[in-house]
């Protein structure tokens, strides 16, 4: 491939002007509030405007963009209109007494640790609602806190008692909106259950049975993990491989928060790029064309989904190294950023108020970072790279840029977010994401072990058991340095834009550099 090539297809991101225009659109929905009618007449407008003059280019270019805006802006308020039978709508006349409704368990059954007891928390998909005139039927999602242990599963049909109210928002001045959270969702109320409240299971299996199955499968995935982890191990393997982290213990949250490597603790594109190789190699044994060895590689990273539950970070995650491997099956040279916008527009296309979230926006920004910046942080070592041949400083010099471009790219949102800076981070992620990547491979092979021959599972669990030891131990004399990390005061998002412009501004120089 020619340096002219390389050049050319740099140039050629179309995919990502979309991205950036569509998302703006999004974002300007959040602040005008323009009818949903109003805005599909000006995307229906703009595009004739396009197609009219299209023969002038820059004023096709503007019409076009502005309806790419447009179309953003219509789907986030698609996203947020409420149909005139949803719950949320009456919610108001039930909030100082309580209320009997009537749904389906419409996601996993989850039992958490609250204060000194438990609490049994679920999404419910509202079917009826008793009035004063009778039972009403309503729709609509709502999130059900229980505060107690209660036996209950997908699919199940209840009739609940509790009182209907608004998240609460625990963090005013914080960056963080649970209840902002929760919209994205599509939840706007929840329904808290007293210990003693009344809870009937009037049906099961009323759920969709292919998410039936999902959870089926995960819960047999995590019994697996129960029975060959202490409680806190357990509690680390099942975010690690299943994207479970609510029984995480508080303090080692904290400990991976403040070393900056929390995201060790999601299921994300560097989880479902272990899985990815992993799958890769074995795939590779067989006489097929490479394309279908990407191909069974994407399967069976869906099949990975379905079997963890199908959560929304597991499948943007999946969405993400899918587009990727997606453009080698295509057998054409591919832009990575263009990939990156592709993989940004579907999950937005399905949901355009992931914008929003932050898990998304850390995956997407961490990314980019490390396409955008690891040339121009390689190419300072480029020199030393030609006259030293030993693979394992090299390697070493790669993987320090790399890890740099990463930490440098989602380091203005985790301040502006989190109000934490961790130098330390840099050195951290060094050691840990091999030691997790090799956990994640063990932990693959356990999960298979348990499921196939439980008996050799445990050779398995010894080798993560001692590796998480190590993990855990390394993080904690990391934070235990002087410097490792800063706590902020709040800061602004024109603090955060600034940041990013001077990074750039210098990374641009750097390139200059290098070239000098």
């Amino acid at each position: 491939m020619t340096q002219k090539h390389i050049h050319s297809g740099n140039r050629h991101r179309p995919l990502l002007g979309v991205a950036i225009f569509f998302s703006l659109g999004i974002l300007i929905n959040e602040y005008i509030s323009w009818s949903f009618a109003l805005l599909a007449f000006l995307v229906f407008l703009f595009i004739v405007m396009a197609l009219a003059t299209q023969k002038r280019k820059f004023m096709a270019t503007v019409f076009l963009s502005g309806s790419i805006i447009l179309l953003g802006a219509l789907f986030s308020k698609g996203q947020q209109t409420l149909p005139k039978d949803h719950i949320y709508h009456v919610a108001k006349y039930y909030r100082k007494k309580p209320v009997l409704i009537e749904g389906v368990i419409a996601s996993d059954v989850e039992r958490r640790n609250y204060f000194r007891g438990k609490k049994t928390t679920f999404t419910l998909q509202a079917r009826r609602v008793q009035s004063p005139w009778g039972w009403k039927k309503k729709s609509g999602r709502i999130l059900v806190n229980i505060f107690c242990e209660k036996h209950l599963d997908f699919g199940n049909y209840l009739l609940l008692e509790g009182k209907l109210h608004k998240p609460f928002e625990f963090s005013k001045g914080g960056k963080f909106s649970y209840r902002e959270f929760l919209n994205r969702k599509s939840i706007k109320l929840i329904l808290s259950v007293k210990k003693n409240g009344y809870v009937e299971i009037k049906e099961s299996n009323k759920g969709n049975p292919v998410r039936a199955l999902s959870l089926q499968v995960k819960h047999r995935l995590k019994a697996i993990l129960s029975e060959n982890f202490s409680k806190n191990e357990n509690s680390i393997m099942q975010a690690v491989l299943l994207g479970d982290r609510y029984n995480i213990p508080k303090q080692i949250k904290e400990l991976f928060q403040i070393s900056g490597v929390a995201h060790i603790l999601a299921i994300s594109g560097l989880h479902l790029g272990v899985v990815a190789f992993l799958m890769f190699l074995v795939i590779k044994i067989l006489p097929l064309p490479r394309r279908w060895h990407y191909f069974l590689t994407i399967c069976f990273l869906v099949s990975y989904a379905f079997m963890t539950g199908g959560r929304p970070s597991v499948i943007r995650a999946t969405i993400m190294a899918g587009v990727f491997l997606g453009s080698f099956i295509m057998e054409r040279e591919t832009e990575s950023i263009n990939t990156l916008a592709f993989a940004a527009l579907i999950i937005l296309l399905f949901n355009p108020l992931n914008l929003f979230d932050v898990g998304f926006q850390l995956s997407f920004v961490s990314v980019f970072a490390i396409i955008s910046f690891y040339p121009k942080f390689i190419g300072l070592f480029s020199g030393f790279l030609r006259n030293h041949k030993s693979k394992g400083v090299n390697y070493c010099i790669q993987y320090f840029c790399v890890s740099l471009s990463a930490y440098l790219g989602v380091a203005g949102l985790i301040a502006y977010y989190f109000q934490i800076v961790t130098p330390v981070a840099m050195i951290v992620n060094l050691i840990v994401v091999p030691i997790i990547s090799v956990i994640v491979a063990l932990g693959m092979g356990l999960l298979l072990m348990g499921l196939v021959w439980p008996p050799l599972a445990f050779v398995f669990a010894v080798c993560i058991k001692v590796l998480l030891n190590i993990m855990v131990a390394f993080i904690f004399l990391c934070v235990k340095v002087p410097g490792a990390y800063f706590l902020l005061e709040p800061i602004s998002r024109w603090c955060v834009f600034l940041y990013y412009f001077l990074l750039f501004l210098s990374l641009y120089g750097i390139k200059t550099f290098s070239k000098g």
